[in-house]
């Protein structure tokens, strides 16, 4: 069996009992023969080759709950709060149905993601190795690209395109770079430390998307009213981690955040129209008046939030 198949079996496996845990040996024996086909039988020890495999691949371990009764994903909370754990488990997921819907590719359509495949796997190399990067970069704000030395720090992901933070020569604060501005790209023999206080998540947590550098604005709580119809877009996919449902109406629902409302964040609010107001605070409120649309209210004093203080 090839490579790319022997994966897509251990991500049926370890996916399977990831939603349907805790679930028997022999439940997994059955769906196994029925998703793959007659003929093909996960046997008890091929199950332990299995269960060894995801846990070197993706660093998940499947243990035998006795109270349970079953076989279960040990420390499911861990890998639900552990971003690039769960978002290798649905990327390989995916692309597993995918090659497995090949009859039904002409109706499953997907967003491309441009910048991701050319000079990713560099980066990551790199990262791994402490190595810095020469990078040839074309910023929309120039004329004509620069080369420069650069120290990757991490790479995010965010609306189809992907950044890269780093530190580069003549710069004391760290910057972001796309993926898709990047002319060339090659490893130097120079090596450099991360910062053992560096962390990802954190640096990039007071934020919407990835513009880190607004000086209009700073860290505080803001309150957005949005009609009750766009309010269930925003349940099931939260703008933002600090997102808390505060009120809720027939007509609308107020949400409290804490963030700095950057000009993403403040380009999302614009892009939801008529259906969203902001309530607080007053320059963001006349900011977003200024900056699109003037339907967003005065500004509104009176609101006391209820879960975020000033």
């Amino acid at each position: 069996m090839s490579t790319a198949g022997l994966i897509n079996r251990y991500v049926w496996f370890v996916t399977t009992i990831y939603n349907r845990g805790p679930i028997s040996l022999e439940d997994i024996q059955h769906r196994f023969e029925s998703h793959f086909g007659r003929g093909e039988e996960l046997s008890e020890r091929q199950f332990h080759r299995y269960t060894d495999a995801v846990e070197e691949l993706f660093d998940i371990e499947i243990k035998y709950s006795r109270t349970q009764r079953g076989y279960v994903v040990a420390d499911r909370e861990g890998i639900d709060n552990m971003g690039m754990r769960k978002w290798l488990l649905q990327t390989f997921s995916v692309n597993g149905m995918l090659h497995e819907s090949q009859e039904l590719k002409n109706r499953i359509l997907l967003e491309d993601v441009p910048s991701g495949q050319q000079h990713l796997t560099t980066i990551v190399d790199t990262m791994r190795e402490g190595v810095a990067l020469s990078m040839t970069y074309h910023s929309f704000h120039r004329e004509e690209p620069s080369t420069f030395e650069v120290e990757p720090y991490c790479v995010k992901l965010f609306e189809q395109r992907w950044y890269m933070l780093g530190k580069s020569e003549g710069y004391d604060e760290l910057r972001l770079y796309a993926l898709d501005r990047i002319k060339a790209l090659e490893p130097t023999e120079r090596k450099f430390k991360l910062p053992k206080k560096f962390d990802a998540t954190k640096f990039f947590e007071d934020y919407y998307g990835i513009i880190i550098d607004d000086n209009e604005f700073v860290v505080g709580p803001v309150a957005l009213k949005v009609d009750s119809w766009q309010s269930k877009y925003l349940r099931t996919l939260p703008l933002h981690h600090t997102q808390v449902e505060v009120e809720r109406t027939d007509k609308y629902s107020i949400f409290e955040y804490r963030l700095c409302p950057s000009f993403d964040f403040r380009q999302k609010i614009l892009s939801l129209g008529a259906t969203t107001e902001v309530l607080a605070p007053a320059t963001l409120i006349a900011k977003v008046c200024e900056e699109g649309i003037a339907e967003h209210a005065q500004p509104n004093e009176e609101y006391k939030f209820k879960v975020y203080k000033k």
